[in-house]
Order: C-alpha cells, then sequence, then structure tokens
C-alpha cells in the first residue's frame, strides 16, 4: 500500500469526521447496534454458533466507528506536525 501525503491524509480526515458527524450514519449505526443486542439476548442459551454470528456484526461495526476516529485522529496529527 502506498505511503499517502499529508494533503491526502488530511482530505480522508475530513470526510471521516464528516460521516461521524453526520445525523443519519450515526443514526444508523445506534439502530444497528440496538439490533444486535436484541439479536444477542434473544440468542438461545447454548447456541453458540448464534452468539458467535452476533458477536461478528459487533466487532464489525466497532471496527467502522474506530476506523473512521483513526483517520480523523491521523489527520489531526497530520495538521500539527505541518505547523
Amino acid at each position: 500500500m502506498a505511503r499517502k501525503t499529508k494533503a491526502e491524509i488530511l482530505a480522508i480526515a475530513r470526510e471521516a469526521k464528516r460521516l461521524l458527524d453526520d445525523e443519519a450514519l450515526t443514526e444508523i449505526l445506534d439502530e444497528l447496534q440496538q439490533e444486535i443486542w436484541d439479536q444477542f439476548r434473544s440468542c438461545a442459551m447454548g447456541d453458540v454458533d448464534d452468539v458467535m454470528r452476533v458477536q461478528a456484526e459487533q466487532h464489525g461495526l466497532e471496527s467502522l466507528r474506530r476506523r473512521l476516529r483513526i483517520l480523523v485522529d491521523a489527520g489531526v496529527i497530520a495538521e500539527k506536525s505541518e505547523k
């Protein structure tokens, strides 16, 4: 993977911040989080496959949010290093 320029990092960070601040996306992610919680609560005791599936969904959602925050943080760091 090619190394990104500071300008590219800053542009990606702005887009990630825009997504994190987007009310519609936030609402969708919150709804997905609630669905995951509801699915977890409805898993039958001992149903390992179902619990693992729900856990994978939770992990994916957390990964998306974490990646967006990482991109925003990378922009902050790039911006500070420009000064």
